[in-house]
């Protein structure tokens, strides 16, 4: 009887959790859109701090046009943040939980 009971509290608390602004769509959304590679090497970039377009293709070494195209697709998902300076856009974070998790991926030991 004991089991039953701790599966059935385990039950509650997932369907709580999927309750919860669909959070396992979120963060499966958020997975699918790091998945291409330049966004997900621009995300662990700006893990770091505000960077500007150029400082970005270098740091990812892309194309511009690429790198322009996946920051257009994080910005517009809602991912990241741009600010204007004169001429130059600047790019970082807009969630703190992509940064959260970025830093928690970094510290696992992946052999």
């Amino acid at each position: 009887m004991l089991k039953h009971e701790n599966s059935q509290l385990a039950i509650k608390r997932i369907k709580e959790r999927f309750r919860k602004e669909s959070r396992c769509s979120r963060i499966q959304n958020m997975l699918d859109l790091v998945s291409n590679p330049y966004r997900f090497k621009i995300i662990c970039v700006l893990a770091e701090g505000t960077f500007s377009v150029a400082e970005i293709v270098e740091l990812v070494e892309g194309k511009p046009s690429n790198i322009s195209q996946q920051l257009k697709i994080l910005t517009l998902s809602g991912y990241l943040k741009k600010e204007r300076e004169g001429k130059q856009i600047y790019y970082s974070l807009n969630s703190s939980y992509i940064r959260e998790l970025f830093d928690f991926l970094h510290k696992l030991k992946i052999e």
